[in-house]
């Protein structure tokens, strides 16, 4: 081999020594890249962890909630139930009395009638009917007192019954839009798909008639148009509260 040559196989070994090293410089540059875009894809997956369990938990809580509302409810009605109950045999016995009150102021009437002194008795009589007509004068304002704290607890029971169907319409209503929005998802990429079919079968097609079919943007909006009518026709659950 001559000088010349071994210098030219010199130059050329240098030269693929080069462009190796010029390679693996770009290799490594696009293997950083990668890593970077890795390490920061999976921060950001970690941050949408973080607030899909906060989001979870914040559900949890609401649940739990809602479940300790229902029970005190519940046992709100319970309760009132019994009192109105005690009320009702309160107000027999009270009857009761009356009558026997009535029954036994007739009988002191009579004797007193019988009686040559009958004026004192008369007078102890109605000094004792003013005292318990006073007395019944107290528990009256006493009752109409009660009756009217009862009312007012019965009207922000009310408000709060309206308050939790309003939110279960509310939550109804979010899970027919989340719904719908995924049929739309779901459409979308079939037209997506049917598009590039026919794009597809445009570039094969040059010469000749094809064959007349339905559009696919008529077959995927009919297919939309009968899901978002099967998703409205079924009828929402019954308000448990009525």
């Amino acid at each position: 081999m001559s000088p010349r040559q071994q210098v030219l196989d010199h130059e050329a070994a240098i030269a693929l020594a080069q462009q190796n090293s010029a390679l693996d410089a770009v290799a490594t540059a696009r293997a950083r890249a990668a890593a970077e875009d890795a390490v920061a894809a999976t921060r950001l997956a970690r941050e949408r962890k973080l607030h899909e369990d906060e989001a979870r938990r914040a559900l949890e809580q609401r649940t739990v909630t809602e479940t300790a509302a229902a029970e005190a409810m519940k046992e709100l009605v319970r309760t009132e139930r019994q009192a109105a109950e005690a009320a009702g045999m309160r107000a027999q016995a009270e009857q009761k009395a009356m009558e026997a009150a009535r029954s036994r102021l007739e009988a002191e009437t009579e004797l007193s009638k019988a009686k040559n002194d009958a004026r004192e008795a008369l007078r102890a009589e109605a000094e004792a009917k003013a005292r318990r007509i006073e007395a019944d004068e107290r528990a009256a304002a006493l009752a109409a007192a009660r009756a009217e704290r009862e009312a007012r607890a019965a009207e922000a029971e009310r408000l709060m019954l309206e308050g939790e169907q309003d939110a279960l319409a509310a939550l109804k209503e979010r899970h027919f839009q989340e719904s719908r929005a995924r049929l739309m998802a779901e459409a979308t990429v079939e037209l997506r798909a049917a598009t590039d079919k026919v794009r597809e079968q445009a570039r094969e097609v040059r010469f000749g008639t094809p064959e007349v079919e339905s559009k696919p943007l008529d077959k995927i909006l009919g297919r939309f148009s009968r899901k978002g009518a099967e998703g409205r026709s079924f009828p929402r659950d019954p308000d448990p509260s009525r």
